[in-house]
Order: C-alpha cells, then structure tokens, then sequence
C-alpha cells in the first residue's frame, strides 16, 4: 500500500543550534495589505461623531454665501425670495456655477406655530425644479414664550453606501440660544434602552445653529456622514428657524 509520502526521506526536527540563519535581505516581503480592512476607500459614518463646521454669512438683504469655517471661498449661495413663488422663497444654489437650478428649496407654508396639523414649511432637497419633485412638511410641535419645537423627517445615510432613509428628528428652538436638531429613536446598531436612558446625549445631537454677537455671522455644525440631502435639509431649516430667519421675516 503506498502512500503521497513515499520516497520522501523521514520527518526530523532540525536542532535550534543548527539552523540557518537567513539574511534580512533574503526574508520573504510582506504582502501589500491595506491598513484597514476598507483599503483606500475612505468611509464616514454618523456613529463617528465627526462634525462640519459651516459659516453662514450675508451678501445683500437676499443673498447668503455658506463657506466651511476654515475656508471662506464660498459652497453655496442662498437666495431668499420674498413673496409667492411657484417653487419656494428660500433657494440653495451651487456658488461655483450660476447656471445650475436650485438644488434645494424651502417654502414656508404657514406663521401659525400653534397649528400642529399644518407644516410651517415643506423641503424638497432634490430636484426641486422637477414636476415630480418630494416635498417633505416640517411642523411645529410645541411653542412657547421662548421656545419651539418642531419635527420633521429627514432623509439620512444610517449605513455608509446605502440609499437615505427618513428619519424622524426635532428640533429645539429657544430664542438667544443654540437651535439643536436631535435624533428621534435609537441609532443604527444601537440598543433601545441606551436611547431611553438619555435620549439628549452628545450621540443624539445631530446639527446645531448659533449666531456670533457683532458680526451676525450663523455658525452651523453638521454631523458627517448622514449624506447630502441631510446637510441641505439643516441648512434649509437654519433659514427657518434661526434668527437668521426671524430678521429676514420682520425686514
């Protein structure tokens, strides 16, 4: 009966003493693995924490430049539109090149902060300009002396590469302070009584609009990796629920 290991000489453990030291030169290279498992793809996620800094600043009583704070050279151009339009009054253009539509838009639908049953406002963040466009309603859940909520859906990255999906947030307006936008629910891969035990936690907070004394400059911060459609959405609701937007309304 013959076996794979016929003819080959018998197994013996070389002494350590012995063996033969081979040169760093002659030492097999390693193979050129990636670093991270995601090789040079580089990903975001919203349960990174990391966040944008934007600045918002005033051009002429209807113009708006956004900038990131460590750049002043202007992303986008925001344009205010007072009286009826058949699109909305509040418009977010590329400020590279003058001759794309809107990107996104906000049209206020109603003043009546105590009607819980009529949006203040609908958002389109894509494609506003197209017949079938997807106009989503913000409304005013509570309002007080000095301060509002309001609630929307927004839609949001959860998994980095997948499609957006809505997600119900709120935001907390109180007047002379931070307006914050929170997350509604447990967040991807999260347990439901970690959100329960502190539902206003760091993890929760999602964007956050303040403006400097002076200058009158709105500062907004923005957490990376919910996509597109949420940061056009925040800046969308900046202009709504700021006191950027209060001066615009009483001008």
């Amino acid at each position: 009966m013959s076996s794979n290991t016929d003819g080959l000489p018998p197994y013996q453990e070389k002494p350590s003493s012995t063996q033969e030291t081979i040169a760093p030169s002659a030492q097999p290279s390693r193979l050129p693995y990636p670093s991270r498992l995601g090789g040079s793809i580089q990903t975001c996620s919203i349960s990174d924490g990391y966040i944008d800094h934007f600045s918002i600043t005033r051009v002429s009583d209807s113009t708006y430049h956004l900038s990131l704070t460590v750049d002043p050279t202007p992303i986008y151009r925001i344009e205010l539109i007072l009286g009826p339009t058949k699109v909305g009054n509040i418009q977010i253009f590329s400020a590279s090149d003058t001759t794309l539509p809107a990107l996104a838009v906000a049209a206020r639908a109603s003043s009546d902060r105590k009607g819980k049953k009529v949006p203040v406002a609908t958002i389109c963040t894509s494609s506003p300009t197209e017949p079938d466009a997807h106009w989503r309603p913000v409304f005013c859940t509570s309002s007080g002396c000095a301060c509002h909520d309001y609630s929307s859906e927004i839609p949001v990255v959860k998994v980095p590469g997948r499609a957006a999906k809505p997600q119900a947030f709120k935001w907390v307006v109180w007047d002379d302070e931070p307006a914050r936008l929170w997350w509604q629910g447990p967040l991807p891969f999260q347990p439901n009584p970690l959100h329960r035990s502190a539902p206003t936690s760091m993890p929760f907070l999602f964007a956050a609009v303040t403006v400097e004394p002076g200058d009158g400059e709105t500062l907004v911060q923005i957490r990376r990796g919910a996509g597109i459609d949420f940061e056009l959405r925040v800046i969308l609701e900046t202009f709504l629920f700021s006191n950027l937007s209060t001066k615009v309304k009483s001008a």
